[in-house]
């Protein structure tokens, strides 16, 4: 009896122990997903957004996000002095990032400065694409017609101070000449012919006559 005894209390404590944990509450999903860097945007890019490059207090600004500089978001940005060949990255939250251009990546801290000729933002400015890595989620900012002429500017900027190309106008198609309205009335008065005039024939030769007529008849000198 003794040796069975033995034998059931460790059982027993084992599945209280189980039976414990497993009531336990786990942790919610936002407090596991927040445990690494404090990630603040996910793998979906709004299709809408692209580069756009502003020049504001003498510093170049280069967004990917919905093209409103002073009130808008983006996910990622870069700055710098004209002529300085310096630029300086930021993305929203914080922390830590691997940025990835083409064959060449490295690992940036937020705020930090690179040269313009690093391999990362030499890639950039050749391919308009770069991968934005933080806590598990991978950015693909890919840039598209204006932000290709964005990235360009902001390069050139930075390099040799070039001020961006002023925007295109935008040409408005020539306007047609208008015709002239036309009333239905005065359409058929031009169609049909002038009727021809029933008035009397102009008595003037008959007065005329009339008038020889009345003349006195000088005599005739014997």
């Amino acid at each position: 009896m003794r040796r069975r005894t033995r034998l059931v209390v460790p059982a027993l404590a084992l599945a209280v122990l189980t039976l414990m944990s497993a009531c336990q509450p786990g942790a919610p999903e936002e407090e596991a997903s927040a445990a690494g860097d404090g990630l603040v945007f996910d793998d979906a890019v709004p299709a809408d957004y692209d580069w756009a490059f502003t020049v504001h207090g003498g510093s170049g600004d280069l967004q990917f996000g919905d093209g409103d500089w002073a009130e808008g978001e983006h996910l990622f940005a870069l700055s710098c002095l004209p002529r300085s060949r310096q630029l300086e990255m930021t993305w929203p939250g914080g922390g830590e990032a691997v940025l990835t251009a083409g064959t060449a990546t490295g690992t940036f801290e937020h705020a930090s400065r690179a040269p313009t000729e690093h391999p990362v933002f030499a890639a950039l400015k050749t391919s308009g694409v770069i991968a934005v890595g933080r806590g598990g989620s991978d950015l693909r900012l890919a840039a598209e017609r204006e932000g290709r002429a964005a990235l360009a500017d902001f390069f050139a900027y930075c390099d040799d101070g070039r001020e961006p190309r002023p925007p295109e106008p935008v040409r408005e198609p020539p306007t047609e000449p208008e015709e002239a309205n036309t009333s239905a009335a005065e359409t058929s008065s031009e169609a049909q012919p002038e009727p021809e005039s029933t008035a009397p024939p102009a008595a003037q030769p008959q007065a005329e006559a009339a008038k020889d007529d009345a003349a006195p008849v000088a005599a005739d000198p014997a």
